[in-house]
């Protein structure tokens, strides 16, 4: 998740914001320079490689063997949330931030003449800044865990620690869009004021609520296409009537399938999403921005004096919802806990 540069004089390294999607497409890359294929090493680098393996009584052969197997797995993998709901946007450093909103909602004016009627409607634009924050977590190892672990502790703490930051991100989001969702209820351009959310008597989500509260973005000309959802809210699609559903969809379900789409939504489901409540958006170009100054670095943070070996994992990012149109929520009115 990180890109690097040159080393600068005096040892400095400057930070640099790279996006996702390059990531893949450097391994594409790869693949396209092998032929289409999977990389792969010949067979003197495999030997190398091996022997180097073998050479290492401590590090080598015998953590290979446990690192295939790996340690027992206590939960998921979180997988993250906001590049799939917010535009991805790489900031080069010292570059100022600020994004052009190009707004013809609003007021219009009417001129009346002897032979005609001519209508002029102002296009506003605005200049929005985002101030950016910083996202920082410190893991640390005991260095005793080092030598008695089988297991390679340092890769799975650095995972656990993107997961971790991975989570922060989403909870800001998550606070955002409730923030925005909120404010645009009252605003005077709002073509459905104070229609933002829909809510559900029963205890379960429903189609009649997806599609009611679906109806308040087309009324102001934009599609919702997103459902965030908590894991209790998820379990609400395998619950739907098959009079709702149809036959095909069960029978998917009781094959072991998931439910990843309903009619026109694509479902992301994430525990940092309240209970009890749905968010509707729309696809990522029209609702907001996710810029990085610089991706997630990694700078060593070990504490000698107390025999812990640590890091910190820290990035600079901002977001900023630029479109609330499209956003609507689901409520859960008697919402009661698993």
């Amino acid at each position: 998740m990180s890109g690097y540069a040159p080393v600068l004089a005096g040892g400095l390294r400057p930070r640099i914001a790279k996006h996702s999607a390059d990531y893949a497409a450097e391994y594409n890359k790869k693949v396209a320079a092998n032929g289409g294929n999977e990389p792969t090493l010949s067979t003197e680098e495999k030997r190398q490689k091996m022997a180097l393996v073998l050479s290492d009584p401590v590090n080598g052969i015998t953590r290979l063997g446990v690192g295939m197997i790996g340690p027992i797995q206590i939960k998921l993998r979180y997988q993250g949330l906001i590049r799939n709901v917010l535009m991805e946007d790489p900031i080069a450093p010292g570059q100022p931030v600020e994004y052009d909103v190009f707004d013809d909602l609003g007021q219009a004016y009417i001129m009346n003449g002897v032979d005609g009627e001519v209508r002029i409607t102002p296009f506003e634009g605005k200049r929005v800044r985002v101030e950016f924050f910083r996202i920082a977590s410190r893991p640390a190892i005991r260095k005793e865990d080092l030598y008695a672990m089988r297991v390679n502790m340092v890769e799975q703490a650095h995972d656990e620690t993107k997961q971790a930051i991975l989570k922060q991100e989403d909870s800001r989001l998550l606070t955002i869009l409730q923030a925005a969702v909120t404010d645009y209820a009252t605003r005077p351009d709002n073509p459905t004021p104070g229609a933002q959310n829909v809510t559900v008597a029963s205890g379960g989500l429903t189609p009649q609520a997806l599609y009611a509260a679906v109806t308040m973005t087309d009324l102001r000309e934009i599609e919702a296409a997103r459902l965030l959802v908590n894991p209790v809210e998820y379990r609400d699609f395998y619950l739907f009537d098959q009079n709702q559903t149809g036959w095909a969809m069960k029978d998917r379900l009781v094959a072991g399938e998931k439910v990843t789409t309903f009619g026109e939504f694509q479902i992301q489901r994430s525990v940092v999403v309240p209970q009890g409540k749905v968010f509707l958006l729309p696809e990522p170009n029209f609702l907001g921005i996710f810029p990085v100054q610089y991706s997630l670095d990694v700078e060593e943070d070990n504490r000698v004096e107390s025999f812990w070996r640590g890091w910190v994992f820290d990035e600079m990012v901002s977001m900023a919802i630029l479109n609330p149109r499209g956003i609507a929520t689901i409520t859960k009115s008697t919402y009661v806990g698993p």
